[in-house]
C-alpha cells in the first residue's frame, strides 16, 4: 500500500520533468488562453528555435498566470516578454504565433 501512494506522489512528477521545452511552452500558452492547436505549433516552433538561453528567459511566462485571469492575446503576452537585451526572442515568438495563427 506504500509503494502505490509512494508511486502516486512520484509519478506526476517524473512525467513533469520528462515534458520536452516544446510540451511545457505549449501547456502554459494553453493556460494563458492561447488555443491549444496554436499553442502545440508555438511551442514545437519556439522547442526547436530558441537558444538554452531564450528558453529559460521564455519560463518567465509562467509568472504571468498570476497576474492576469482573462485570456492573453499574442502580442499581449509578447510584450510581457520584452527584453532590450534580446530582440530576436520577441520576434520569433510573434513569427511562430503569426505563423501558427495561420
Amino acid at each position: 500500500m506504500r509503494l502505490a501512494g509512494l508511486a502516486l506522489i512520484v509519478l506526476p512528477l517524473l512525467l513533469t520533468a520528462c515534458a520536452t521545452p516544446a510540451q511545457r511552452i505549449a501547456g502554459k500558452l494553453t493556460e494563458l488562453g492561447v488555443p491549444p492547436g496554436q499553442a502545440q505549433c508555438m511551442g514545437d516552433r519556439l522547442g526547436q528555435r530558441l537558444s538554452t538561453g531564450q528558453l529559460r528567459r521564455l519560463q518567465d511566462i509562467a509568472r504571468l498566470n498570476g497576474e492576469r485571469l482573462e485570456r492573453m492575446s499574442i502580442r499581449e503576452i509578447a510584450n510581457r516578454l520584452t527584453d532590450d537585451r534580446d530582440p530576436a526572442l520577441i520576434a520569433e515568438f510573434i513569427r511562430a504565433g503569426i505563423g501558427c495563427a495561420i
